[in-house]
């Protein structure tokens, strides 16, 4: 494994290992995260195991942009798109359907992390960087102590700022859920809803 502060060369070396089908550990606006080529139903699989995560509960989806997200998901409500117009790029993670399933989008914030995903051009299939029912780690070290023997790139973006992971909100045709509360608050979610 190798270990990589968050620049240019760790940027392109993220790219070749997502090609391969490996798993990245890096930094985001909250906390460090563990990642792979959505895209990769191996990879996918390898990052279950590595979280030790049950089968079929579902990753959030790193993207660059909004676009990306609307044009994964098969209902994407309009509610939806004012929570992403005001908060994203950001910690908001916004789950709608996308064909048999549901995905979790989010733009995130993190300069080096929006910079990878736009130089990779997908999604970017990923969690917090830490053991299933561990605190999600704030340090580049914390996280490959636990899942480093899983991922063959490590980016140091130094210690992360104190905060929460990102709020969840689910919708579906029938409406709009909070499935995690987190760095923003639901009442500013409802403020921007109501505001229309």
């Amino acid at each position: 494994m190798r270990i990589l502060p968050a620049n240019e060369a760790a940027r392109v070396f993220a790219v070749e290992a997502l090609r391969r089908g490996e798993l990245l550990i890096f930094p985001t606006e909250t906390v460090y995260g563990i990642g792979a080529d959505a895209q990769n139903a191996a990879a996918a699989e390898r990052l279950t195991v590595a979280k030790g995560r049950p089968l079929g509960k579902p990753f959030q989806w790193l993207v660059a942009t909004p676009e990306i997200a609307r044009r994964g998901s098969s209902f994407w409500d309009p509610r939806a798109e004012r929570l992403a117009r005001a908060f994203w790029p950001g910690p908001l993670t916004l789950v709608v359907p996308a064909g048999e399933r549901s995905v979790g989008w989010r733009v995130p914030r993190h300069t080096w992390l929006l910079e990878l995903l736009h130089a990779w051009g997908g999604a970017l299939m990923a969690s917090s960087a830490n053991l299933t029912g561990l605190p999600p780690p704030k340090a580049c070290a914390e996280a490959v102590r636990g899942l480093g023997g899983s991922v063959s790139l490590a980016v140091d973006g130094g210690i992360l700022p104190p905060g929460e992971a990102s709020t969840v909100v689910e919708f579906t045709p029938e409406g709009m859920r909070l499935l995690r509360s987190g760095a923003i608050p639901e009442e500013s979610l409802r403020a921007v809803l109501d505001a229309g």
